[in-house]
């Protein structure tokens, strides 16, 4: 492998997991790691929109100086896919151990399977999980049933509004809204329910929207010194909460209630 290809290996393993939802720690040690197991050195740059490396070739028999590699890759939207994510650490740990080849590593990396959860069993899972908070909460079985349903449209909108790529500000402040307008219908139209019961059908519907993988990694970040790309997750994480806000209170302003 030409070490130009090579340092288009490294960065496009960084950009991968970076693009996965990894923290950035685990994304710099991990392809650092990767490139020293194949005889260079390198340096890993993490920015919010972009990911930069340098490598280091040591002097062989064919050159009498160190011949050096930067190239960058740009971010083009993060997400969280903990499958993906695993199976790059897991190539990188073969690669550590001397089973693959950097031809085979970069073979791997463009014939990866892109998995992607089912839709339905996501609505489905959702849905359960959110009645499952109502119980939790102290809601009862007309409670449970309310928020079931408000969190299976819920997500199934989500869903969709993501399918087309949408601005995620809108996604959120758009499924704010249908969750807390749904739960009241459901819950006052349907099952009757009391003042406090209704409040935990409203909230437990609501909690498929908190951004919790994104403001813990950029905890983690900050943390451990990645300040750019910690206050970038984090801000991230507090502008969705906010979409999310103000969908609750664009469904307040329609509805006879103005408090849970």
């Amino acid at each position: 492998m030409k070490n130009s290809d090579f340092a288009e290996l490294i960065v496009s393993l960084a950009r991968r997991m970076y693009m996965c939802g990894s923290e950035t720690r685990l994304i710099i040690q991990t392809t650092e790691r990767v490139a020293s197991a194949y005889g260079c050195q390198a340096t890993v740059i993490v920015s919010p929109g972009s990911v930069g490396v340098k490598l280091v070739f040591p002097v062989s028999d064919e050159r009498e100086y160190r011949e050096e590699y930067t190239t960058f890759g740009r971010i083009d939207r993060v997400g969280i896919n903990m499958h993906n994510l695993v199976f790059y650490t897991r190539l990188c740990q073969d690669a550590e151990k001397g089973l693959i080849t950097a031809d085979e590593l970069m073979e791997k990396l463009e014939h990866i399977p892109q998995f992607s959860y089912n839709r339905l069993f996501m609505v489905a899972a959702v849905g359960i999980a959110t009645a499952a908070f109502s119980v939790i909460n102290g809601g009862d079985m007309d409670a449970s049933m309310t928020a079931l349903v408000a969190g299976t449209i819920t997500m199934a909108c989500k869903l969709l509004m993501q399918k087309f790529h949408l601005f995620d500000m809108f996604i959120f402040t758009t499924c704010g809204f249908i969750s807390t307008i749904i739960s009241f219908w459901v819950g006052t139209g349907i099952f009757h329910l009391s003042e406090y019961n209704l409040a935990v059908a409203m909230v437990v519907s609501l909690l498929l929207l908190v951004p919790g993988f994104p403001f813990i990694t950029g905890i983690l970040d900050l943390f451990k010194g990645y300040t750019s790309v910690g206050a970038t997750r984090l801000i991230n994480s507090i502008m969705l909460v906010a979409s999310v806000c103000l969908g609750i209170m664009t469904a307040f302003s329609i509805l006879p209630i103005d408090k849970w």
